[in-house]
């Protein structure tokens, strides 16, 4: 597994430089996001990650050769979920460290810390964007995701703003009344806890049919 973590790694680390350069600019060009500014580079950050390392994968047709070797399939697909969080890691470190560089220089630009929030808010963009997208890649392969590709990557961005109407429209129904009841008596913590339990249950399950596909694709 270890094996298979560091090659994903190894095959785009030109795509590394592009990656980190992408979490620049967001913290330069969008000073109006607040903390959602964290989310958006992270997403994007592990999203081209990913998809360019699925993209050589198929470009060289790594599974066949993988499927040649001692190599249970659940260690391949288990592999590349955890690859999406190890990006994750990577992002969010050079997040941190951009805004202690940029901090330290004093440019007049506004640098929004990371918070428990926008650190959570991140993690269940990126759980859900790969959640939905790997189960896929595992059936068809990349080159036939390209246009779940832009749907999920656009759809991430322009979708949170059509979601937050929609709660206002409905925030006095009783569902959202006894959620937000429930939330307030609650610390971040708690919050965040169940939040994460959540997330690992739905990766669970994104995990499991991505495996179920991969057992059943021919190659």
């Amino acid at each position: 597994m270890y094996n298979l973590v560091i090659k994903d790694i190894l095959v785009i680390k030109k795509q590394f430089v592009f990656a980190f350069a992408y979490i620049l600019l967001i913290i330069f060009a969008f000073q109006n996001m607040g903390e959602a500014k964290f989310a958006a580079g992270i997403v994007a950050f592990t999203y081209m990650l990913v998809m360019t390392s699925c993209a050589y994968e198929d470009k060289n047709k790594a599974d066949v050769m993988l499927n040649c070797l001692p190599l249970k399939k659940s260690t391949v697909v288990l592999a590349k979920y955890i690859s999406v969080f190890l990006y994750f890691v990577l992002g969010t470190a050079a997040y941190l460290i951009f805004q202690y560089i940029i901090g330290s220089m004093g440019f007049s630009i506004e640098i929004y810390p990371l918070t428990l929030q926008s650190f959570v808010g991140g993690l269940v963009a990126v759980s859900l964007l790969s959640g939905i997208y790997l189960p896929v890649f595992f059936k068809v392969g990349y080159m036939k995701t390209k246009i779940l590709n832009f749907i999920l990557f656009f759809g991430f961005f322009f979708g949170i703003s059509f979601l937050i109407d929609i709660l206002k429209d409905y925030q006095g129904s009783a569902l959202l009344k006894n959620i937000t009841e429930f939330l307030q008596n609650k610390s971040d913590a708690v919050i965040a806890a169940v939040i994460l339990a959540l997330v690992f249950i739905f990766l669970s399950i994104s995990y499991y049919i991505s495996l179920k596909f991969y057992k059943n694709r021919e190659f």
